[in-house]
């Protein structure tokens, strides 16, 4: 009796214990659900890039399937997957290697699959470069208004990614929309952006990291009425080596602008420059000078160092016979009569000035409308001449004219 009883205590303890595992599985799997499968689309990464080399262009996104509980893998998204490539001890060049995933932070949770199983890859060395930056102004001020010389900050960055790509890259821009400013008066304006690289056409760079990303314009918008265009001109002093002369003076930029009140602008026509000066100097000289502006008259922008140019060139002389002595001056209905009809002209000038004239544009003439010379003469001028002549001689210098004025 004792045995029987023995026995189907151990009998009824296993049934309990089986009931016990019975209800634990259901309590499990009630909790994490059955295994089940789900895919993600994750970015590929690389990893362990070589120092000195970057990839081209950029990595796919790759299809990850993972196993796990259901009620674990129910919100599961890609931030808890990382499929990458391995590029360690790759060199310069294009391959196919493996890509490998892992789960983070999700217990129970493996890789199933991964598609693709390879991708390509491409390496080529880092190079960086610097590029100046500028603005790239579009749209329109109100008419009342002027931009100014803008300038940007900073003046240039850095480029940088696979030397295929930043050798393109010739100049970088942050543009400005006028149209955008909503301004209806002037004053300093600051425009703020992301910069973009171009080639040398003009086309968009992609792939190159930029370094900084933005950059600030800041623009100066100003009254029209306020503002004039004028030319510069260079101040030249002194004396060239002996048998030269000053051929022409230029300034770099040619033209400025300035501002300042109505009334003073009307008075400005041109501004000079601080003297050059050529003693002593033949050929070709350059120098940098200051502008000299009048009280009341700022420059917009710009600095006012200019560069000038004087060239300097050996004198020449040019005979022109038989000039014909024209008659100018003379009132209607008069009768004028010369004693001498032609002259002689002789031109002392710089090389290429007297190379260039015609002997049609000088002109000999005299003028009756002005009065005679004391011996009853009157004088024979000279025109047609051009900035580099020195000197230019007529003979007769002067001739017996007479003037019958009609009634």
């Amino acid at each position: 009796m004792a045995k029987r009883n023995i026995g189907a205590m151990l009998f009824n303890s296993k049934i309990i214990s089986v009931l016990l595992a019975v209800l634990l599985w259901v309590y499990v799997v009630g909790i994490r659900g059955p295994d089940t499968t789900k895919s993600v689309e994750a970015q590929l990464m690389a990893a362990n890039v070589p120092q000195g080399y970057v990839l081209v262009g950029t990595l796919p996104t790759v299809t990850v399937t993972l196993r796990g509980p259901m009620n674990t893998l129910w919100n599961v998204t890609s931030g808890y997957v990382t499929p990458t490539v391995d590029l360690r001890g790759r060199t310069e060049g294009s391959f196919i290697t493996s890509v490998q995933a892992q789960v983070v932070g999700l217990t129970g949770v493996t890789v199933e699959t991964i598609a693709p199983k390879e991708v390509n890859v491409q390496l080529e060395g880092l190079e960086t470069i610097t590029v100046p930056v500028h603005a790239e102004v579009n749209g329109t001020l109100p008419l009342s208004l002027v931009l100014g010389t803008l300038r940007v900050e900073p003046e240039s960055i850095e480029v940088s990614g696979p030397g295929s790509l930043v050798s393109q890259v010739k100049e970088a821009a942050l543009v400005v929309a006028l149209d955008k400013l909503g301004t209806a008066a002037g004053g300093n304006f600051t425009v703020a952006g992301d910069i973009v690289a171009y080639d040398a056409t003009g086309n968009v760079v992609e792939g190159v990291l930029l370094s900084p990303r933005s950059a600030v314009a800041i623009l100066p918008i100003i009254d029209a009425a306020t503002l004039k265009t004028v030319p510069v001109i260079p101040t030249v002093v002194g004396h060239p080596m002996s048998g030269y002369a000053v051929a022409s003076g230029s300034c770099t930029p040619a033209i400025v602008m300035v501002t300042g009140t109505a009334g003073v602008l009307s008075q400005v026509q041109a501004v000079s420059t601080i003297a050059v000066d050529v003693s002593g100097e033949s050929g070709t000289l350059t120098k940098q000078v200051g502008l000299i502006l009048p009280s009341g008259v700022s420059l917009v922008g710009g600095s006012k160092a200019m560069s000038c140019r004087v060239v300097i060139e050996q004198v020449v002389v040019l005979a022109i016979p038989d000039v014909p002595i024209e008659v100018r001056g003379a009132g209607l209905g008069w009768t004028v009569s010369l004693g001498t009809t032609s002259a002689s002209v002789v031109i002392s000038g710089t090389n290429s000035v007297v190379l260039a004239l015609r002997s049609s544009q000088i002109k000999a003439y005299v003028d009756v409308s002005q009065p005679p010379l004391t011996d009853g003469s009157y004088a024979v001028s000279v025109d047609g001449l051009m900035q580099g002549v020195v000197s230019a001689t007529v003979t007769p210098s002067s001739v017996n004219v007479d003037v019958q004025k009609g009634p």
